[in-house]
C-alpha cells in the first residue's frame, strides 16, 4: 500500500512538473499564432509609410493617409481579434536620404479577445508582444531612443 500511494505521489509530481510546462508553451504558440494577422497588417502599414515618406518627404500623420500606399483600412487582414481600426504608429523618423531611422508600429486586438498586443521596431523589424490590459516596456531591439519622441535625443544614462 505504502509503494503504491509512493509511485502516485511521484507520478503526480513529474506530470506536474513536466506537463506544466507544455501546457503554458502551447498557450505561447497559440497566442502567437494568432498574432501573425497582426505581424502582416504592421508590416504592410511600415511599408506604406516608407512609399508615404518617399513620395511626400514627409510621415503620414494617421494610417487614414496611407490609403493608396497599400495599407488603407480595406487592405488590412482582419480577423476575430484584430480589426482594421486597431493599428497605430508612432515616433516616426527619418534621415536626409528618406531612410526611416525611427518607429514603433502597434496593433492593439479587439477587447476581450485575450490576443496580445503586437508592436514592431520600423527600424529592426522585429516584434514583441504583451498580454492585453499591459503596456508595452523599453523592446529589447529599441536602438536607445525607447519611447521619446522622435526629436528628443535619446537618454543613453
Amino acid at each position: 500500500m505504502k509503494t503504491a500511494i509512493l509511485f502516485l505521489t511521484i507520478t503526480c509530481m513529474l506530470l506536474g512538473a513536466c506537463g506544466g510546462e507544455t501546457a503554458a508553451d502551447s498557450s505561447d504558440e497559440a497566442l502567437n499564432a494568432r498574432a501573425k494577422v497582426a505581424e502582416a497588417n504592421l508590416i504592410l502599414i511600415r511599408d506604406a509609410v516608407l512609399a508615404y515618406h518617399k513620395k511626400n518627404k514627409l510621415p503620414p500623420e494617421s494610417i487614414t493617409d496611407l490609403e493608396g500606399y497599400g495599407a488603407a483600412e480595406s487592405d488590412l487582414n482582419i480577423n476575430d481579434d484584430y480589426s482594421e481600426l486597431g493599428y497605430a504608429f508612432y515616433n516616426l523618423d527619418f534621415d536626409e536620404t528618406g531612410k526611416m531611422t525611427r518607429g514603433w508600429f502597434i496593433a492593439t486586438p479587439i477587447a476581450r479577445t485575450g490576443a496580445l498586443k503586437v508592436r514592431l521596431n520600423g527600424v529592426s523589424g522585429n516584434f514583441d508582444y504583451v498580454p492585453q490590459g499591459e503596456e508595452f516596456g523599453p523592446a529589447p531591439d529599441d536602438e536607445g531612443w525607447g519611447n521619446e519622441a522622435a526629436n528628443t535625443p535619446a537618454d543613453n544614462s
